[in-house]
């Protein structure tokens, strides 16, 4: 902001200075100056801060005492592995509360006849030992998650395959290799070591979708900048790769389940990922997925031809013309 204003006085104050013929060029020159010096000013002045913001403390620390600053960085990183292994722990803890609060509950019997005997043989043919409790939450989106200890399979999941034994083998494969790989204790173990920059983004993007106010969101966005930079570009990218391998070994799960078809046509019909339990940090940080088209490929069975378009995929809109009273008339 600040490398904004100083660049627009700056660049109004050259342009004057620029020995030019009549009245109106020097005039159009100072405004051309002033924006041209608010735009140089605001970039500068945004890079130069961030960097300042992140080695200022540190040079000036190092400066006075070296050791000093070394100790200050050891100490930080503890207690980044130490926040992170308290907030796993608390997460655990609390998991089957915190899932009943959200309106999981536990299978009915008929639930459980059809759903826990594809969940024991996945795990079987997997070679996992312990299982997971399986809720069933009613909400209507067409999702499936697996959490640190438990697997949730909505009903709109249910409803949207008719409760086929296939595709749910599939979806079911896909989220126990999530949890057997323990996947979501690690993106729970990363939300406590960023949890103050977590908390920090996430109220600003809440707010920032609530507030139509053009000046306030300028103010915001001026406070919040630094925290959705370090998201974007250092967090996003550290962990994209992860995350997208993380994807294609679930999937490679459900097909060692003996579900490649279900994981197929879950994801040929929905096109999208399944795991739908990510929180707003997972959202904005973490929840970077393959291409479907290119999990459908990778799930491909060998000597068999897959044309387009796939046979579970939904069908395209149909375009409608309306038509007036008088026309139907």
């Amino acid at each position: 902001m600040a490398g904004g204003i100083a660049g627009a006085i700056g660049g109004s104050i050259e342009a004057t200075d620029i020995p030019l013929f009549g009245d109106v060029v020097p005039t159009g020159m100072l405004q051309v100056g002033g924006i041209l010096g608010a735009l140089l000013g605001v970039v500068g002045g945004a890079i130069l801060g961030f960097y300042k913001g992140l080695t200022w403390p540190w040079t000036l620390v190092a400066h006075e005492s070296p050791r000093q600053a070394l100790s200050i960085a050891i100490g930080q990183v503890i207690a980044g592995v130490f926040l992170g292994i308290a907030y796993t722990l608390l997460t655990t803890a609390f998991e089957a509360a915190t899932l009943r609060i959200g309106g999981a509950r536990r299978l009915s019997r008929r639930e459980a006849e059809l759903i826990i005997p594809i969940v024991r043989e996945c795990a079987s043919r997997m070679g996992i030992r312990g299982l997971p409790y399986v809720l069933i939450h009613d909400d209507r989106d067409v999702n499936a998650y697996a959490l640190t200890r438990h697997l949730v399979i909505n009903q709109g999941l249910l409803d949207e395959f008719n409760y086929d034994p296939e595709v749910l083998g599939g979806v079911i494969g896909h989220e126990l290799t999530h949890w057997n790989n323990a996947d979501p204790v690690a993106a729970a173990f990363v939300r406590g070591m960023a949890l103050p920059l977590y908390v920090l983004y996430s109220a600003a993007t809440k707010l920032l979708d609530h507030i139509n106010q053009p000046l306030t969101r300028i103010v915001l966005w001026a406070f919040m900048w630094p925290a959705a930079v370090t998201i974007r570009f250092f967090v996003m990218p550290l962990q994209a790769r992860d995350l997208r391998e993380a994807e294609y070994r679930s999937d490679r799960g459900a097909v060692l389940a003996g579900h490649r078809e279900g994981i197929r046509r879950a994801l040929a019909r929905l096109r999208r990922t399944l795991d739908g339990g990510r929180s707003g940090w997972d959202v904005s940080a973490c929840a970077t997925h393959p291409p479907y088209e290119l999990r459908l490929e990778a799930l491909e069975e060998p000597g068999r031809t897959y044309p387009l378009p796939d046979t579970d995929a939904p069908s395209p809109p149909r375009a409608t013309v309306p038509t007036s009273s008088l026309e139907r008339d």
